[in-house]
């Protein structure tokens, strides 16, 4: 009975803590998230309020921008993931090969992946502006015409989407070079001995026994992208004309600038929900039956 006792004394003094932080500062958060979100008032008069019930959620259905928002963002995440892991797939081909220049490399592509959201934002800002940017100038120094980037209707979701390939890139990387390093060398030299050519060693070996980190890889930068919020705040607003409005940006114009906390509230369930249905589909289609 002690030696219980103090199994159990010892299980809550090492997970206690991460147990009420986590209660505190995600599931209390949240089913408040869910409360507010069946009521209408305001933050400056947080104790004046109407219980409106699914209201919220019915003018969300019924809001053109709110659709627009959530086709933005999905369309968002589709072009960073489509973008991201062909291209960190490549560059971790690479830098598991012999090739020279391997640490320098390493070094440049996963630099952007510990800097501030909002440091690559301003940055990608003065890079893409249409007067005296240096992209443009670029483009001007070869003979091309100056591109609106951030304030055109056509290229400023690719535009940033350009910007999240760029620093996501590192990040799946390392993560595609960790399960390169994990296939045992022994099924790549039998292919080998076979007459499998590098082509088909990558297509028929190492391709399919990536799955499990590709999953985790396309799972990850689908709710990275989905929680994408500094690039519409510091780069687009929004703009121009919504094709930027992603869902977390939208979520903070409705409570902190419309001040309708309640409408926040109801998006915020909903996305919610979406992310974590998205997640578990990509993950049900994208596993693997085999192992090694």
């Amino acid at each position: 009975m002690t030696r219980a006792l103090r199994h159990w004394a010892a299980v809550i003094a090492f997970v206690g803590p991460f147990l009420f932080m986590l209660l505190m500062f995600q599931y209390v958060p949240v089913a408040r998230m869910l409360w507010d979100s069946l009521w209408d008032f305001a933050l400056l008069n947080p104790d004046k309020r109407t219980f409106v019930g699914l209201g919220n959620y019915l003018d969300l259905f019924d809001d053109p921008d709110r659709r627009q928002a959530f086709l933005v963002t999905f369309g968002f995440a589709a072009g960073v993931v489509l973008t991201v892991i062909p291209v960190s797939f490549l560059v971790a081909v690479y830098l598991n090969g012999t090739l020279p220049a391997r640490a320098i490399v390493r070094a440049v592509v996963f630099l952007p992946v510990v800097t501030s959201a909002v440091v690559i934002a301003t940055m990608w800002t003065f890079l893409l502006d249409p007067n005296n940017g240096l992209i443009n100038g670029a483009l001007v120094i070869l003979g091309l015409p100056k591109l609106a980037f951030l304030t055109s209707k056509a290229q400023a979701l690719p535009s940033v989407i350009g910007m999240m390939l760029w620093q996501q890139t590192g990040f799946a990387t390392v993560l595609f070079l960790s399960g390169l390093q994990g296939i045992p060398r022994d099924l790549e030299d039998a292919a080998r001995v076979d007459g499998c050519s590098a082509l088909q060693r990558l297509r028929h070996v190492v391709i399919p026994l990536l799955s499990r980190t590709t999953v985790f890889i396309v799972v990850i930068m689908t709710v990275f992208s989905l929680q994408a919020f500094a690039p519409a705040l510091i780069m687009t607003s929004g703009g121009p004309e919504g094709t930027t409005n992603f869902v977390a940006f939208d979520i903070y114009q409705l409570a902190f600038s419309l001040q309708q906390p309640g409408l926040a509230s109801a998006v915020s369930a909903v996305f919610m929900a979406v992310v974590m249905g998205i997640s578990l589909v990509q993950m049900r289609l994208l596993r693997t039956r085999w192992t090694y």
